[in-house]
């Protein structure tokens, strides 16, 4: 069938609604559309009857699977913008610009690389002894004193 035809079809329709139906509570009406057709036009071009699977099945899973991607669009959205919190508690305590004042901060540091391996880059005490050269007791005591110095920076 074209995707005209089975957008037509009362049964995929009802494959659709029932798929995204426990997506209800945390997606739009519009995003579960969206979901449905992304699914149904994905299912349209790449179904292949010698997988053994009916029509009907991949589409529901497919249906399943856009609503979870977008799902978690909406998450990293929610977690990223800051429109989403009432201006006084974006700018309660400064916290915004606090931030901005540590990214400053720590390139004011004589040694801001070893903050940015450790927790920028995620390396290990061992690797940035390694690095350079030194001990990890050094690392570890060279991250304390530039921390300590941002934290009477910040407060």
């Amino acid at each position: 069938m074209k995707f005209e035809e089975l957008i037509a079809d009362e049964e995929i329709i009802k494959i659709g609604s029932k798929a995204s139906q426990s997506f209800t509570d945390c997606l739009s009406k519009d995003e579960i559309r969206t979901c449905i057709m992304s699914a149904l036009w994905s299912a349209t071009n790449n179904y292949k009857k010698d997988k053994n699977t009916k029509f009907t099945t991949y589409f529901y899973k497919g249906v399943v699977y856009e609503c979870i991607k977008q799902k978690k669009v909406n998450n990293k959205k929610n977690k990223l913008s800051i429109t989403n919190f009432p201006i006084s508690q974006v700018f309660k305590n400064n916290e915004l610009f606090e931030r901005i004042d540590i990214l400053e901060e720590i390139n004011t540091l004589k040694d801001s690389e070893i903050i940015k391996e450790r927790f920028y880059l995620n390396f290990t005490l061992e690797d940035i002894a390694k690095k350079r050269g030194i001990s990890k007791e050094a690392v570890r005591f060279k991250l304390k004193k530039n921390l300590n110095f941002l934290k009477s920076r910040l407060s």
